[in-house]
């Protein structure tokens, strides 16, 4: 009887949703429209450290789900421990979106205050900000209906979005979606159903492509309480036998120790509900939500977060609420810079990174799922106590390696790489000997030489027009010696090649891409004349070019020759100056290797003769 009641309240709630508009989104609280202008005015005038793109799109109505990264090089992922806080997948719960939108305006701030350890922070670590994992459902909310908490997926396919609609986000995950299989979570109607099947939902699909392929250190998703604890951070995890599980987590220790210290340091308002700070609290796994699914897979510190004590608070709150967060969340930024361990894992042969699975002995059990490398860099990150550890490092097809003692200290992560023996080796990158990098050859004819390669019984080898590897000019599979005299001439121009020897096991990498340039004097038939009688400048080959072009041009009679280069400012950004060049044709290659892609206009005066022409840099 007690379940039913519970199950008819969810029922009741649902149907008692307002659609009319009559309830109003107080103006404090920050709309899409609002947070997606606040956030592009923040990327445009912090272009160095701040970037806007998109996680992913709502399900059902393709509302970008806006993701915000500051980093010292944003436009790129660099090899840095990432840290991933976000709000707004319950679209009712809006204080959540406020504490990351605060955030995000705080860091930048100190940031550009060269603040010492937000610059360290910045510096150091990947982070990533999400705003509103369920767009859709705020936009819901801002129209007035502030009591919708889901997306709003068809869920009875008829086009009209209504009561029997939505999909509750955090509980769309894989891990703990057998678990969650109550009325409340099975019922489309109710305010926590779970859908179809784990990743019906694309904005847990985002999410999900999200944490593979950065793997999250600490993992931050905020709520408001619409029901349950105010004032409160849950950490992983409690795993009832007969729900499938073994009790505590096998991080116990360490996450309530993290969580403990982080919610220590949030003051809790005194609005309704309490004064000093917030409290730690182990959560269960029994459903499939954010924090299971992070923590499970990937190890994070996954905490979610119940902000205050309802879900629109006081907007006269609103301000002193999320002031109090920024301790707590720059906490953690901090212990994603201290003890833990990493390293880099690569095969022994190719020395490629490659992902695989790193066991900690002291913090292992059946409910985790392998905790892997990142595949692109190879790299491992836990975080630990100070403590001495055995490691595992396993992968198919490779040589388990254990390493013990490994003693972790406080402050800072102890770095250990590993290489592992493949049990069916493929060759490692060959060797290129000629021709060298960056040379210009005046022989049209060209024999590439490179060292044997252990394990290789034929090489790939590809030549391509420019750096770009673009545009290719030859490619053989099945070259058997360690060099290759090419039949046919090449023309004079800039050229890339590069080579990888495969064997039964498959490829393995390729080697770094040389280029050269082949650039032959000039001849002439015999009835030719030798002096060109007009001053002419050519347009560069190739073009657009990465990162080495040819100009051309020809000079009817002795002159000082300057080259000149310009942005599309007009700023001029590289010269060559040639004193005293007799009559005749010439080449000047021009390397672009230091310079953004972009526009560029080469000049060239000639005595009395002056000349422009545009070219392209593309990287």
């Amino acid at each position: 009887m007690k379940f039913a009641g519970i199950f008819l309240s969810f029922l009741i709630f649902a149907f008692l949703i307002p659609t009319d508009g009559s309830a109003q989104l107080p103006d404090a609280y920050t709309t899409y429209s609002e947070a997606l202008q606040a956030l592009t005015y923040l990327a445009t005038n912090n272009p160095a450290f701040c970037r806007l793109d998109t996680m992913g799109y709502s399900t059902r109505d393709s509302i970008p789900m806006l993701r915000f990264k500051i980093s010292d090089n944003v436009n790129v992922d660099e090899d840095e421990p990432a840290v991933f806080y976000c709000g707004g997948v319950h679209a009712d719960e809006v204080l959540s979106v406020e504490v990351v939108m605060n955030f995000i305006q705080d860091i930048i701030r100190l940031y550009n205050l060269e603040d010492p350890d937000i610059t360290r922070y910045v510096n150091n670590i990947e982070i990533f900000c999400v705003p509103f994992i369920n767009p859709e459902g705020h936009i819901v909310v801002e129209q007035g209906n502030t009591l919708w908490r889901k997306n709003k997926c068809d869920n009875d396919s008829n086009g009209v979005f209504d009561i029997h609609d939505g999909v509750d986000n955090n509980r769309n995950y894989d891990f703990g979606w057998n678990i969650d299989s109550g009325p409340e979570a099975t019922t489309p109607e109710s305010l926590t159903y779970k859908g179809t099947a784990p990743f019906t939902q694309l904005e847990n699909i985002a999410m999900a492509d999200f944490a593979w392929r950065y793997r999250p250190l600490v993992a931050l998703d905020y709520h408001s309480p619409s029901y349950g604890r105010p004032n409160v951070a849950y950490y992983p995890w409690y795993w009832y036998s007969h729900q499938g599980g073994h009790g505590f987590g096998p991080d116990e220790n360490l996450m309530r120790s993290i969580c403990q210290t982080f919610t220590s340091l949030i003051e809790a308002i005194p609005d309704d509900s309490a004064t000093g700070t917030y409290t730690a609290r182990r959560a269960l796994v029994n459903k499939a939500d954010f924090k299971t699914y992070f923590y499970g897979n990937f190890g994070s510190a996954a905490f979610s977060v119940e902000v205050s004590d309802t879900t629109i608070q006081d907007p006269a709150l609103i301000d002193t609420i999320v002031t109090a967060h920024l301790p707590g969340q720059y906490y953690l930024l901090e212990r994603a810079l201290g003890s833990g361990i990493t390293g880099v894992i690569r095969d022994s042969v190719t020395l490629e990174p490659i992902e695989a699975e790193v066991q900690v002995q002291q913090h292992i059990n059946p409910d985790i799922n392998p905790r892997l490398s990142r595949p692109d860099y190879g790299r491992y990150r836990r975080l630990l106590a100070p403590g001495s550890y055995t490691l595992t490092f396993l992968k198919d097809d490779y040589q388990t390696k254990t390493i013990y003692n490994v003693v972790v200290v406080s402050g800072q992560p102890t770095e250990t790489d590993v290489l592992l023996r493949p049990l069916h080796p493929r060759p490692p990158a060959p060797e290129p000997e000629y021709p060298p990098p960056d040379t210009a050859l005046t022989g049209n004819l060209v024999e590439f030489i490179w060292n044997p390669s252990l394990y290789a019984d034929y090489y790939l080898f590809e030549l391509y027009y420019d750096y770009s590897l673009a545009y290719p000019v030859y490619i053989d599979s099945s070259v058997t010696d360690t060099s290759l005299l090419l039949s046919t001439p090449l023309a004079d121009s800039i050229y890339t090649w590069r080579l990888k020897g495969g064997n039964q096991n498959g490829w393995g990498p390729y080697c770094e891409p040389r280029s050269f340039t082949i650039s032959t004097p000039t001849s002439y038939d015999y009835d030719y004349v030798t002096t060109p009688s007009n001053f002419r400048l050519r347009q560069n080959i190739p073009n657009p070019f990465n990162p080495f072009t040819r100009i051309e041009f020809d000079l009817p009679e002795e002159s000082r020759v300057d080259i000149e280069i310009y942005n599309v400012l007009g700023q001029m950004v590289d010269s060559h100056y040639l004193n005293s060049m007799p009559a005749g044709s010439y080449t000047v290659v021009w390397d672009g290797s230091g310079f953004p892609s972009g526009i560029y206009f080469y000049k060239v005066t000639a005595g009395k003769f002056v000349e422009i022409r545009k070219m392209t840099l593309l990287k």
